[in-house]
Order: structure tokens, then C-alpha cells, then sequence
């Protein structure tokens, strides 16, 4: 498995020589396996999200994209990604499930649509699948990429596990 730190700063993107050496770009983490294919996972689609198109070397994003949490800095980013944004990409989104039992895509729009942004979440281009996990159970995220929730630490922050194959 190649892991690809595409964004890890938390909160809002930041630029400067002060951010050299961690970056400036918010939650994004890209996951691909070792025989050389591009990431077909992605965590979080903050700012860093952007830098995954350089990753696919123009081609489109084909993959799934789950967001850990719904807080600006995991999606911030998701309205730029043009590797995602194109006629031939094929993304499933995935964001943990609603208490309220919101439809995914109606959550992001919350967000992401008029006024706040031109465009709703429906009107990216590509093919977009927009579904909801549990972060209480294992869910399968790619052809050999399994999501489970860790244990909870403190606060009620929780951790997401991430094993290839059988694991």
C-alpha cells in the first residue's frame, strides 16, 4: 500500500515559508496500492485534495472518497478536485451516516450549493455516487481496501483503520 499525504493541517489551508515543512493544505490523504496504480482511495477532500489530480498524471479519478467527518477542513477541498470533476471520472463518496437520517448528497449541499458555492454536489460532473457508512462497522472502500472505525479516544474523537486484502 502507498500512502500519500496530500494534506494535514487542520482547521484552514495556509500558506508561507512557515508551512514548508508539514504544508499548508487540510485533511487529505491519498491511498493507492504498491503495484504502481494510481490512488483509488482517497481520505478526506480537503485542500489538499488538489494535489491528488497531480498523482493520476491527467487521467480521471476512479475510485472512492470517504470522508472521515463533515468539518470544513475534511471537505473544503471536494468543488476543486479536477480529477474528480470531469466527464469521465467515477467517484463514490462516502460520509458517515446521519442521525437524521439525511441522504449523503443532501448533507454536502448543506455546503456545498447556492449561495455559498455556484454549483450543488449533483451538479459535478462525471459519474458521482453519493452514500453514507458506518463508522461502528467494517466497510469495504475499493477492490482490496477495508474501512473500520478504531476505538474512541478521548473527547469522542475516533479513529478510522485502513487494511489491504484479508487483513
Amino acid at each position: 500500500m502507498r500512502v500519500h499525504f496530500c494534506g494535514v493541517r487542520g482547521s484552514t489551508p495556509a500558506t508561507g515559508a512557515e508551512f514548508v515543512r508539514y504544508g499548508g493544505n487540510t485533511s487529505c490523504v491519498a491511498v493507492a496500492h504498491d503495484n504502481g496504480a494510481p490512488p483509488a482511495l482517497i481520505l478526506d477532500a480537503g485542500t489538499g485534495i488538489r494535489r491528488v489530480t497531480a498523482l493520476l498524471a491527467g487521467q480521471p479519478f476512479t475510485g472512492t472518497i470517504l470522508l472521515t467527518l463533515l468539518h470544513w477542513d475534511h471537505v473544503q477541498g471536494l468543488p476543486f478536485f479536477r480529477a474528480g470533476d470531469r466527464d469521465d471520472a467515477t467517484v463514490r463518496l462516502l460520509l458517515p451516516d446521519q442521525q437524521d437520517g439525511a441522504s449523503a448528497e443532501s448533507v454536502l449541499g448543506r455546503a456545498m450549493s447556492p449561495p455559498h458555492f455556484p454549483i450543488g454536489p449533483g451538479q459535478l460532473r462525471g459519474r458521482w455516487e453519493f452514500g453514507s457508512w458506518n463508522r461502528a462497522s467494517s466497510r469495504r472502500a475499493g477492490s482490496t481496501s477495508r474501512l473500520a472505525r478504531s476505538r474512541t479516544r478521548e473527547a469522542g474523537r475516533s479513529g478510522t483503520g485502513l487494511a489491504t486484502g484479508d487483513q
